[in-house]
C-alpha cells in the first residue's frame, strides 16, 4: 500500500501538468507566435445570449466547412491564401481548379462559353458543390484563390449573421411572420417600398441550425462580389434591408467602390454603414455561402440541366429567378465582406480566365504598383508582414478623410 502512494504522489505532478495543459487548450489558449488580430471597432453586439453567434469565431466561421478552389499551377495564389487563412485563424480545404473539360461530360449549353478558362471555372465550382452534395455537408463556405478579406472578418461575419437572420427568421412568436412583409407578399414592394431595419431589432429569435439563419431558409449567401445591386420594387423580390451603421470596417463613401452594382449605397446611406438584403444582379463569384439544399439545387440547374454562361452569371439568374432559373433565397451584402485582390504584379496574372494572349508584347501591359482589395480597409492579404511579425500597425488602404486612391485593374 505504501509503495502505491509513492508512486502516486510521484505521478501526481505530472498528472497537475497534464490537466493544466488540457484545461489550456480547451480554453483556447496559443503560444504568442500564433497571431490573433483584433476585432477592431466594427459594431460589436453582446454575444453571451446566443451561442449560435459565438460560433462564428470558430476556423469555419460558423459554416461546417470553407473550400478554396485554386489551380494547382498557381502557386503564388496558393501560398498567399493558405498564409492568409492561417493568420486570421480560418481552417481551407483546398479544391484544384479545372483547365480542361472533356466535350462528353459537358451539359446542354456548354457550347455557348467561348473560353476554356470559363468553363473549367464552371467545372471547379460544380466539384466543390458535389463534394458538398456528397459529404452532406450542412453549409458551407466556397472562396476563389485570389480572394482577400478584412482582419476582422469574424466579428463582421457576426454582424453579418445578426442582419441575415432579420430577413430569414418569422418574428418571435410566429410561424410564417416576417419583419419584411415583402417576404411572402413581393406585389407590397409596390405599395410600401424598401424598408430599412437596424441590425440591432430584435424581433427574431434565434436560429438554431446555423448562426446566420436556419439552413433550410437560405440557399445562398453572397458574401463576395465585384458588384452588386439593392433590388427594387419592380424586380420582385423582397424588398427588406438590414442596416449596419457606424461600423468602421467600412470606408467612407468617396472610396465605396460600386464596381458593377449600382449607387443606391452611396446614395442612400451614411458613411461606415454596411447593408445586408436580397442578392440581385450579382456578379463575380469570389465568395459564397450555401446550404445543403442550395448546394443540391445548384448542381442539379448548372451541372445537368444546362450552363448557358459564366459561371457567376448562372448565379445571378437563379438568384434573380430570370431567364427560365427558379429563384434561389440568396442574401448579399454591401459593400462586401470578400473581394479580389491585386498583388504588386502584371494585371495579365490577375485572371487565369481571360488570358493574355499568346505572342503579345509584356512591354506593353499594364503593372500594378499598388497592392490593394477593393472597399476591403485593413486588408489581410495587404498587412501579411504585419500579421506574420506580430506589427499591430496595419495599413489601411481607405483612410478616413483622404482622397480616393487611383487603383488600376
Amino acid at each position: 500500500m505504501l509503495k502505491i502512494i509513492v508512486n502516486a504522489r510521484k505521478l501526481l505532478p505530472w498528472a497537475v501538468g497534464a490537466f493544466i495543459i488540457v484545461f489550456l487548450i480547451g480554453a483556447g489558449f496559443t503560444s504568442a507566435s500564433t497571431p490573433f488580430p483584433p476585432l477592431g471597432k466594427a459594431r460589436s453586439h453582446a454575444l453571451a445570449e446566443d451561442g449560435k453567434l459565438g460560433n462564428i469565431q470558430n476556423a469555419t466561421l460558423g459554416f461546417e466547412k470553407i473550400f478554396v478552389i485554386s489551380l494547382p499551377s498557381r502557386s503564388d495564389h496558393r501560398d498567399a491564401v493558405v498564409l492568409a487563412s492561417h493568420l486570421t485563424c480560418l481552417a481551407v480545404d483546398i479544391v484544384d481548379g479545372i483547365t480542361h473539360v472533356d466535350d462528353k461530360a459537358q451539359p446542354p449549353g456548354a457550347e455557348k462559353f467561348t473560353t476554356t478558362g470559363a468553363l473549367g471555372a464552371w467545372r471547379a465550382h460544380m466539384n466543390t458543390l458535389q463534394t458538398i452534395v456528397k459529404h452532406n455537408t450542412t453549409s458551407a463556405l466556397i472562396m476563389e484563390d485570389d480572394t482577400d478579406w478584412d482582419i476582422r472578418i469574424k466579428s463582421q461575419m457576426q454582424n453579418f449573421a445578426r442582419a441575415s437572420r432579420l430577413l430569414l427568421q418569422p418574428i418571435s412568436g410566429t410561424a410564417a411572420t416576417y419583419l419584411d412583409p415583402t417576404i411572402l407578399h413581393p406585389e407590397e414592394a409596390l405599395i410600401q417600398g424598401a424598408q430599412t431595419f437596424d441590425i440591432a431589432h430584435s424581433a427574431v429569435p434565434q436560429a438554431t441550425s446555423s448562426p446566420y439563419g436556419d439552413v433550410h431558409r437560405w440557399d445562398l449567401l453572397w458574401l463576395g462580389h465585384c458588384g452588386a445591386s439593392l433590388p427594387r420594387a419592380e424586380n420582385h423580390l423582397p424588398l427588406g434591408r438590414v442596416s449596419i451603421s457606424a461600423d468602421e470596417t467600412v470606408p467612407e463613401k468617396q472610396h465605396i467602390d460600386p464596381q458593377l452594382g449600382d449607387q443606391q449605397l452611396i446614395q442612400q446611406y451614411s458613411d461606415h454603414t454596411r447593408v445586408v438584403s436580397r442578392a440581385y444582379m450579382n456578379t463575380c463569384s469570389l465568395a459564397y455561402a450555401v446550404s445543403l439544399q442550395g448546394a443540391r439545387r445548384i448542381l442539379y440547374e448548372l451541372a445537368i440541366r444546362k450552363i448557358d454562361k459564366a459561371m457567376d452569371l448562372s448565379l445571378q439568374d437563379m438568384c434573380d429567378g430570370v431567364n427560365d432559373r427558379p429563384g434561389l433565397t440568396c442574401l448579399s451584402v454591401l459593400p462586401q465582406l470578400f473581394q479580389q485582390h491585386r498583388p504588386i504584379a502584371r494585371e495579365s496574372s490577375f485572371s487565369d480566365i481571360d488570358k493574355r494572349q499568346d505572342g503579345a508584347d509584356m512591354a506593353e501591359e499594364k503593372y500594378n504598383n499598388i497592392a490593394f482589395s477593393r472597399n476591403i480597409r485593413w486588408s489581410t492579404r495587404g498587412n501579411l508582414r504585419q500579421l506574420v511579425y506580430g506589427d499591430t500597425n496595419y495599413t489601411d488602404l481607405f483612410p478616413d478623410g483622404m482622397p480616393k486612391p487611383d487603383l488600376v485593374g
